[in-house]
């Protein structure tokens, strides 16, 4: 469990960098570090401002020199491979009204998973050069917190796949709690006053399901997980259905 946990979550280095094909039609519009959560609230640079992009639901459409001039102090904290990130966007999908964000890669993606087990890094991260997501909001009280609803941000995989590829002989030795697996699901939320990541998805070779969760106040991997924040997980992204 703790392979899978530790593998699985690095990808949201990959992944919660999101824009649109340059083939998108979007509004050429720039928003500024005034959408930036603190740094007490998350720590990494760029998920700060993503996370801000997608709360306060702006318009966008940036590229990688762009990013650079909002974000000069830029220092990634989750090894994100910036400079293969062409483009960044965020709209409103026509005749629908819900948002969707997404993101351009120079080319289709295949890396080492930017995270070490013991200096070992366990596998690849595999993803078509254009990732689009359909962004969906919800609430749930948080116990934790003495607050009202808590927003939920559910980015869902709507355009090209990601793959998180184990190396075989990893997962032969841990077949029970291990395996390649297809992400479906990007959710942001926050428990207990700290913003976390979750990623859901299936395994490439059985119907598995498999969640790993990430703490962005605290820049860590929760494992092991909660058996509070595992139930709320399962409860905010219920089970993937199979081949999806």
């Amino acid at each position: 469990m703790i392979f899978r946990s530790l593998v699985v979550i690095p990808v949201l280095g990959l992944l919660a960098i999101q824009g649109f094909a340059q083939t998108e039609q979007m509004p050429k519009q720039r928003p500024g570090r005034e959408v930036c959560l603190s740094a007490s609230e998350v720590q990494d640079t760029f998920f700060a401002y993503l996370l801000g992009i997608i709360i306060s639901g702006v318009d966008l459409d940036v590229d990688n020199e762009q990013l650079r001039a909002i974000l000069t102090e830029f220092k990634p904290t989750l090894l994100v491979p910036f400079n293969q990130i062409i483009r960044v966007g965020q709209h409103i999908v026509p005749g629908t009204g819900e948002r969707a964000i997404g993101l351009s890669f120079l080319t289709d993606m295949d890396i080492p998973i930017p995270f070490s087990v013991l200096f070992y890094h366990p596998g690849r991260i595999i993803a078509d050069r254009s990732l689009v997501f359909q962004v969906r909001r919800s609430t749930y009280i948080d116990p934790g917190s003495a607050g009202g609803p808590v927003a939920v941000f559910d980015l869902v995989l709507a355009r090209g796949g990601i793959l998180i590829d184990i190396d075989d002989w990893l997962e032969a030795l841990f077949r029970a709690h291990l395996e390649d697996t297809w992400i479906q699901h990007i959710v942001f939320f926050k428990w207990h006053g700290d913003w976390i990541g979750l990623l859901e998805g299936t395994g490439r070779r059985t119907p598995r399901v498999f969640r790993s969760f990430f703490d962005f106040t605290r820049n860590s991997v929760l494992f092991p997980v909660p058996a509070e924040l595992d139930k709320l997980g399962r409860v905010l992204v219920p089970d993937t259905a199979p081949g999806l």
